[in-house]
């Protein structure tokens, strides 16, 4: 695995998984550009903090592997 990717993976995935409201609100901020409504009032439904967590969990668990992999091969 190239070290960028897993590098990448790391990266985005570790924070996703930690602090997976944070993210998750972030992306509906951004998905909100243009709407009438104010930033504060914009909160993600539990299902896409859920599936942030879960891409979160899965883009580091592939980061680790290939980290490991790197180190043995």
């Amino acid at each position: 695995m190239e070290l960028v990717l897993v590098f990448v993976l790391l990266v985005f995935g570790l924070p996703a998984a930690v602090w997976p409201y944070k993210i998750a609100r972030f992306n509906e901020r951004l998905d909100g550009i243009g709407s009438r409504r104010s930033w504060s009032e914009i909160e993600p439904a539990d299902w896409r903090i859920a599936l942030t967590r879960v891409i979160g969990i899965g883009m580091t668990g592939i980061g680790a592997i290939g980290i490991f992999i790197m180190i043995s091969g």
